[in-house]
């Protein structure tokens, strides 16, 4: 064949396109924990497939948490409602396949599952004490706690000592509330007889 015979074929460069992100499972996670694969230090978890990790809280979020907890604990003691309802820390609740968080304090159903991890059927209140990370707390965390169907979720700001109590969530959100203060009382949804002093929860 003669040279000029020859198909014109044109070299386009190979596009250098951007390795795609892994977008992990809450089992996947959950896996890595079991392996050891998430020993930094503070608080992992599953945001949208993404590892998240929360910054150590500061000494008053933790005073403020011990002082809910506590209050929690003795308003279910005295109204005679441990066996019906826990309060719990440190542990997770799992929102769809890719989304496994961590709130501050929950106060969950008894007896509950625990072969299987906890999800928004299982809580009756979510309670997230919150400092620098407002924004994402009112808005990001509204929204999955929100879809989880959990029918109540109360931000304490820290800094401005009062409540954003979100309750009754409707098509993946919770409608506007008003903030509380320090002077304010509130009383769970879930234990209408229980009241619980704003003031009791800051030094």
């Amino acid at each position: 064949m003669a040279d000029d015979a020859r198909p014109n074929l044109k070299t386009e460069p190979v596009l250098d396109l951007p390795p795609r992100e892994k977008r992990l499972s809450v089992a996947e996670f959950m896996r890595m924990g079991e392996l050891g694969l998430l020993n930094e230090p503070g608080k992992h978890e599953l945001w949208d497939g993404r590892i998240m990790m929360a910054p150590t809280p500061g000494p008053r979020h933790m005073d403020c948490e011990r002082r809910i907890v506590e209050a929690f604990y003795d308003a279910l003691t005295a109204a005679g409602l441990r066996k019906q309802f826990g309060v719990q820390t440190g542990g997770g609740v799992k929102i769809g396949e890719q989304n496994l968080r961590g709130p501050d304090v929950m106060i969950i159903g008894l007896p509950f599952d625990t072969e299987n991890l906890l999800t928004g059927e299982g809580v009756a209140l979510v309670i997230e004490v919150v400092h620098s990370s407002l924004p994402d707390d009112l808005i990001e965390k509204r929204g999955k706690y929100a879809g989880a169907g959990i029918a109540e979720y109360w931000v304490v700001d820290v800094e401005h000592r009062r409540l954003h109590p979100f309750r009754h969530p409707r098509a993946g959100d919770y409608p506007p509330c008003e903030p509380l203060d320090v002077q304010a009382a509130i009383s769970p949804l879930f234990a209408p007889q229980l009241s619980f002093k704003i003031a009791d929860w800051f030094a």
